[in-house]
């Protein structure tokens, strides 16, 4: 018999995260042989059946179904793989996903030295792409422990029902325990049927344990999955809001207080719901449906889980829109969200205590109106003593509560203070987008200026991405994330003219580039008119190094087409900000790069990191999110008043005035901008 078995449901999965998948089975500790493994192949294209079947055609422990239902969710092939299962116990592992090493092992010694019936533990996530949502799993249980055991009469719901606690893959079921109560996925339940299925599981057992510490799940975030994908049919949210309904109502006759799992739900309804291209009837069809339901729901009370304004916003949100479906976006909530109100409140409660919160009463603050009214526009002049009572002295709580770690330096040698919170979502685009690509990156990282009196060093922001980077993601989480042309080491001389050298040297020697990557593109034309102007140099030391190499890079510089696409034919694209004042380097970096794809990246300042593009060879950016509260001051206005995203008026050129982590409140910054279309979500803009 089998020790433990698996049920994978398979539909149209990416064969490369599927190969993972199989990798992460293939390397259980408990044993590959000793796992039951039921994959259904369920509505998929015909080409995966055979594809798969020649994969395991050597495991006799590997079974393979098909079913094609019509069915849109993991619910009926779930249920039909269990048919199948003849192991004691049972797991669900989605097809994109995978499990930690000694995960089944671990798990399944629990259940047994527990006698538990259903054993939790933790997943941790990897984003497709920066712009997803997380939804991390986040708990209330006390982590300082191993194991908690709860029988049915000392359940602590507020642990076991609160955040995002549902998730059916990251747990171990006893088979005959399922089997007893029939505890298959509910077909009925056509939206987070994970929620429906592992709810009902834990009030129906006798006993569950729960291993707070110990990771077994790799959750892939994909954009395309129904949580991801806002935008529905009619069709769909009604499937969506009939499933939160059968939810709620049948765990609360199981006696479990649904209060925080309701308003995670109808958060993310209305958020389809305003997503959605709907007409009013449809609207009121769905605000009837939701009313039952919406009227029980209460004020939630703040934890490490939900912080005072999302407690609020949980609440209000939905009750504004969904009672209001002749005009939803008129929600005074909405608009405050839309406008970054979220982020800007989050910012002045960590900092209500430091000097200039003090100064400028934020605690007092309640809506973006209060904040406009008591904290006035600055500029740098403003800042810079209380910058240097920091930088000369080592002062410290004056703009920040948080730990300034470095000064980041602009081209005018201004000094901006830079925290660790600041800088994450700088580090989480650049890590991004470097992942799996063979990279070319164009950094003149150099050495770290003299260290200030509290303890920073003064860096440019080129110079810090590169090595947090190279510190935090590529040493720290795994060179396979992203490799490069140059060895690590080269990444910090301390020469900026011997750095271009060597950047161009190890560039010129690797054939295999895949993707060139700088801060903007000046630095990229910089570097190729470095290498025309030096090829003679280059080309003897590429003949020292490799000389079949050395013919290939002479012959690229002698032929007619762009020496980038010469050099390296795998070159698939350049990511460099190239628009607004980078324009005439975007045309001279085009020079030698003729019609390989153009990115601009990010727009990204030391103020703030503000928009990304939309597209390749596209010169419109999209905002995202980052942590910073952006206003806008029109540059025709002559009076300092400025406007919020929703009040912006497509076509008109603004100043970016930004409030961040890092200490700057209402600073007006140098970058223009033109607002060419204010969305729901975002805005698209263009850089002057």
């Amino acid at each position: 018999m089998y020790k433990v078995s698996v049920v994978t449901p398979f539909h149209n999965v990416d064969m490369g995260m599927f190969e993972k998948c199989a990798e992460s089975m293939r390397c259980q500790s408990i044993g590959f042989n000793n796992i039951e493994w039921i994959i259904v192949v369920h509505n998929s294209e015909p080409t995966y059946l055979p594809r798969l079947s020649e994969m395991f055609k050597n495991n006799n422990n590997v079974i393979i179904k098909e079913l094609n239902d019509g069915m849109h969710t993991p619910a009926t092939p779930r249920n039909h793989g269990m048919q199948f299962v003849t192991s004691p116990y049972l797991g669900f592992l989605d097809g994109d996903d995978s499990y930690t090493p000694d995960c089944l092992e671990v798990v399944r010694r629990e259940m047994i030295e527990t006698g538990a019936q259903v054993v939790t533990f933790r997943r941790e996530y990897e984003l497709e792409k920066e712009t997803l949502h997380p939804h991390t799993e986040k708990v209330l249980w006390n982590q300082t422990k191993w194991r908690i055991v709860l029988d049915r009469k000392d359940f602590r719901q507020e642990e076991m029902f609160s955040g995002l606690w549902p998730f059916s893959t990251s747990r171990l079921f006893d088979v005959a325990f399922l089997r007893k109560h029939d505890l298959t996925f509910s077909t009925e339940v056509m939206w987070l049927e994970d929620v429906w299925h592992t709810g009902m599981c834990l009030m129906k057992a006798d006993r569950v344990c729960y291993l707070p510490q110990f990771i077994g799940y790799h959750y892939f975030i994909n954009s395309g999955s129904i949580i991801q994908d806002k935008k529905k049919s009619m069709e769909d949210l009604v499937d969506c809001f009939k499933s939160a309904n059968r939810i709620i109502d049948d765990l609360e006759a199981l006696g479990v207080d649904v209060n925080d799992t309701a308003q995670t739900m109808f958060m993310l309804l209305t958020q389809y719901y305003l997503a959605s291209d709907l007409t009013v009837e449809e609207r009121r069809t769905l605000c009837e449906m939701a009313e039952p339901n919406l009227k029980k729901l209460r004020k939630m009370t703040p934890s490490k889980l939900h912080s005072p304004e999302e407690c609020y916003l949980n609440y209000h949100l939905p009750q504004e829109v969904l009672r209001n479906p002749e005009n939803p976006m008129e929600s005074p909530m909405l608009k405050d969200a839309q406008n970054g109100w979220p982020d800007l409140i989050k910012i002045l409660r960590v900092n209500a205590t430091t000097d200039y919160g003090k100064h400028y009463h934020f605690d007092e603050t309640e809506t973006l109106a209060d904040y406009q009214q008591l904290v006035p526009l600055t500029d740098y002049d403003n800042y810079k003593r209380l910058i240097d009572l920091q930088t000369n002295i080592g002062e410290s709580g004056i703009l920040t509560s948080a730990s300034v770690r470095q000064y980041l330096v602009n081209a005018k040698g201004q000094r901006f203070p830079c925290t660790d919170e600041h800088l994450q979502p700088y580090m989480e685009y650049f890590a991004t987008t470097l992942k799996g690509h063979h990279n070319l990156l164009v950094a003149i990282v150099g050495p770290r200026k003299s260290q200030t009196n509290d303890g920073c060093t003064v860096e440019t922001l080129e110079s810090q991405m590169v090595k947090k980077y190279m510190w935090y993601y590529h040493y720290a989480r795994g060179k396979n994330r992203a490799t490069f042309s140059m060895p690590d080491a080269q990444f910090f001389k301390t020469d900026p003219q011997e750095e271009m050298h060597t950047i161009c040297r190890y560039a010129l020697l690797d054939r295999d580039i895949d993707q060139i990557v700088a801060c903007d593109t000046r630095r990229v034309a910089d570097m190729f008119e470095y290498m025309t102007r030096h090829r003679n140099e280059l080309l003897e030391e590429l003949c020292e190094a490799d000389s079949q190499r050395a013919d290939e890079v002479s012959k690229a510089f002698a032929s007619e087409s762009p020496v980038a696409n010469s050099l390296w034919p795998k070159l698939q694209r350049v990511v460099a900000f190239g628009a607004g004042e980078c324009c005439l380097a975007t045309t001279r970096m085009k020079k030698f790069t003729g019609q390989t794809p153009h990115n601009n990246g990010c727009y990204y300042t030391e103020e703030t990191i503000y928009g990304r593009a939309v597209a390749d060879d596209s010169d419109v950016f999209e905002t995202m999110s980052s942590g910073c509260f952006h206003e806008y001051l029109p540059m025709k206005n002559s009076r300092a008043v400025t406007v919020l995203s929703t009040d912006a008026t497509p076509g008109q050129l603004y100043r970016l005035v930004v409030t961040n982590n890092a200490g700057l409140y209402r600073y007006v910054t140098d970058h223009v901008v033109c607002i060419n279309e204010t969305q729901m979500d975002k805005i698209l803009f263009t850089i002057y």
